[in-house]
């Protein structure tokens, strides 16, 4: 009994040692198969996320790309709009020197059109004595043209003053006007000039000038005629209006029977190219032909101001 029951036992253990073996080695191959599955499965993020990173990049390339393309075209389109303004600027300056009144253009301000194979350029000349000097015009006339330019009673009073203030030499305040002291008081970092206007668009420094209120102004002045009074023949529809209240008035205003151009000539170019790109000039000429230059350039202006959103 006992062999038999040893026998069964050494049976049992030979049969117990295989099995086990085995599980083990089906348990190493179940590990193994388990980790290449998850190294196939990171793999394939990585290479999923290398698409969409590529993809991306590609794309900003691409944006990049079209956005400098149409940069360029934007910049190539500008220059040809600006050579065109700068062409009429100068055919402009061809009619100063023509002596026949019948044949040259007319400064008044009255637009021609320039037609051109890379576009078209619209130029107006108009004689500096049709505009309103700032350093010469007196009382009476910024009066007028303030109020024709909205201004209330008190605003353009005040600024009258103030700009007689700042374009007179002395420091001595007008009643309503501004010196040193009252641009310190409102804060401001500058004072009058106690000189003659520079250029128009110091009157923006006046103190009690509204930006709209010199948006309306602007086209309709100058620094360079010199003359105390405006040339009515060569005045722009609005200042004219703005300057004579009554048909009679005008009529027999002496500035009217001025027929000859005193110059300097305020030349203003608005061109289109073919591609739809604008760009404008506008040049303040001075003609000397006694000097060595035929003429001199006073002023150099780019873009040029617009009348489109001036009274009248």
């Amino acid at each position: 009994m006992r062999c038999p029951a040893g026998h069964r036992h050494r049976a049992v253990r030979g049969r117990g040692g295989p099995v086990h073996g085995r599980l083990q080695r089906g348990a190493a191959l179940t590990g193994s198969a388990a980790g290449a599955s998850r190294q196939r499965g990171i793999a394939l993020v990585v290479v999923l996320w290398l698409v969409v990173l590529i993809t991306v990049i590609g794309s900003s390339h691409a944006r990049n790309t079209r956005i400098e393309t149409s940069l360029a075209f934007n910049h190539v389109g500008t220059a040809q709009a600006r050579a065109l303004a700068e062409a009429g600027i100068n055919r402009a300056i061809m009619e100063l020197f023509v002596s026949n009144t019948d044949t040259r253009w007319t400064f008044d301000g009255t637009t021609y059109q320039i037609q051109l194979d890379t576009g078209s350029v619209n130029v107006s000349i108009r004689d500096a004595s049709g505009l309103l000097d700032l350093n010469k015009t007196g009382t009476s006339q910024l009066e007028a043209v303030l109020e024709a330019a909205g201004a209330e009673k008190a605003l353009r009073q005040g600024l009258v003053d103030a700009i007689l203030d700042w374009r007179d030499k002395d420091t001595l305040r007008r009643l309503r006007g501004a010196e040193d002291n009252d641009y310190r008081h409102a804060g401001l970092d500058w004072g009058a000039r106690d000189g003659p206007f520079a250029s128009v668009d110091e009157l923006r420094y006046v103190l009690g000038m509204r930006p709209e209120l010199f948006e309306r102004l602007a086209p309709y002045l100058t620094v360079y005629s010199g003359r105390n009074a405006v040339n009515l023949k060569y005045a722009p529809p609005w200042l004219f209006s703005a300057l004579t209240s009554t048909e009679r008035e005008a009529a027999d205003s002496p500035s009217l029977q001025e027929t000859q151009p005193a110059g300097p000539f305020h030349i203003t170019a608005w061109a289109t190219s073919t591609a739809g790109s604008r760009a404008s000039v506008e040049a303040v000429l001075s003609v000397v032909p006694t000097d060595e230059e035929p003429y001199r350039v006073l002023s150099w202006r780019e873009p040029a101001r617009s009348r489109k959103l001036t009274p009248g």
